[in-house]
C-alpha cells in the first residue's frame, strides 16, 4: 500500500508541476500583455485630457473676451482717438497721406 501512495503521490506532484510551470507562464503574459493594453489606454487618455485642456483653455479666453468685449472696445476706441488727435498721430497721418498722394 505505502509504494501505491508513493507513486500516486509522484505522479500527483509532476501535475503539479506542470500546473505551477502553466499557471506562472500565464501570469507572466497576462501581465505583459495587460501591462501594453494599459499602456495604450493610458496613452489614449492622455491625448484626450490634452485636447480637453486645450478646449478648456480656448473657451476661457473666449469668455474672457466675450465678457470684456466693452472694455476693450472702449481701449481700442482711446487708443484710436489718441492717434487720430494727438499731434503725433496727425503727424504720421500726414506723412502718410503724402506719401500716398506722391507715389
Amino acid at each position: 500500500m505505502a509504494i501505491t501512495s508513493a507513486v500516486s503521490d509522484l505522479v500527483s506532484s509532476f501535475f503539479e508541476l506542470f500546473s505551477s510551470l502553466f499557471n506562472a507562464v500565464y501570469g507572466i503574459v497576462n501581465a505583459f500583455v495587460s501591462g501594453i493594453a494599459h499602456l495604450f489606454a493610458g496613452f489614449f487618455a492622455f491625448v484626450g485630457d490634452i485636447f480637453a485642456g486645450v478646449f478648456d483653455f480656448v473657451g476661457g479666453v473666449g469668455k474672457f473676451v466675450t465678457g470684456n468685449i466693452v472694455i476693450l472696445g472702449i481701449i481700442a476706441a482711446g487708443v484710436f482717438a489718441y492717434l487720430r488727435f494727438s499731434p503725433q498721430g496727425q503727424a504720421q497721418g500726414q506723412k502718410l497721406a503724402n506719401r500716398k498722394k506722391t507715389a
